[in-house]
């Protein structure tokens, strides 16, 4: 019993540093320029967050062991509490050692890919730049024409499950368009989501938000 004792300081020293190395984030969110492009009375929208990846990260990501890296773009009334739109990307990641490859599960909305990349800026591509990518459906915005919105984006590494990650998708593939944003905590209000959230619930996180737009 006194050897479990002295080993629980000596565990939690260790612990503790692992988990908030990644972490370096405060409640301020940062503001980024996102390339805007509506299409059908859809938003395209397109970005990089490849700066999520820090030497942190790219231990996680090389040490063989499953990674999830999940980033949310969210559309944003100026005047509402709730998201009007939103789209996923999920990136499970293992490194093959022997190989010395990424062998990576893409998920989106509507489908998910395979693939097995070499490089790390061709991981980061893939998984964290976006070019157009939809975010929402036409009903989605059809009571905000000339209103202004704007686009917020949480990367989160290792913060949500699979199983939820399956939700999201089910229900975006049950809405109906002009559908509200409700029925979980990945469609809860911007504060929620993007200021109190807690820091510890991924290993790493990165939020910004762009300059406000305004629906045509």
């Amino acid at each position: 019993m006194v050897k479990r004792l002295f080993l629980l300081p000596f565990l939690f020293s260790l612990l503790v540093p692992f988990a908030l190395q990644g972490q370096s984030v405060s409640s301020a969110i940062t503001y980024r320029k996102l390339g805007v492009n509506w299409k059908h009375d859809v938003p395209f929208v397109s970005y990089s967050a490849r700066d999520f990846v820090n030497s942190f990260v790219v231990k996680r990501l090389q040490s063989g062991l499953p990674q999830s890296v999940v980033t949310r773009t969210y559309a944003y009334s100026d005047k509402a509490r709730s998201p009007v739109a939103v789209s996923i990307r999920s990136c499970r990641v293992t490194y093959d050692l022997w190989e010395e490859s990424y062998h990576v599960r893409i998920r989106t909305e509507k489908r998910t890919v395979y693939r097995s990349i070499k490089s790390l800026e061709t991981l980061k591509r893939t998984c964290l730049v976006f070019i157009n990518d939809r975010i929402g459906r036409p009903g989605n915005y059809r009571n905000l024409r000339d209103s202004p919105i704007y686009f917020a984006v949480i990367v989160e590494l290792n913060a949500i499950s699979d199983r939820t990650v399956e939700r999201i998708r089910r229900w975006l593939a049950r809405s109906e368009e002009g559908s509200k944003m409700t029925g979980g905590a990945f469609f809860g209000s911007f504060v929620s989501i993007f200021v109190n959230r807690q820091i510890g619930s991924a290993e790493r996180i990165l939020r910004f938000r762009s300059p406000l737009h305004r629906v045509p």
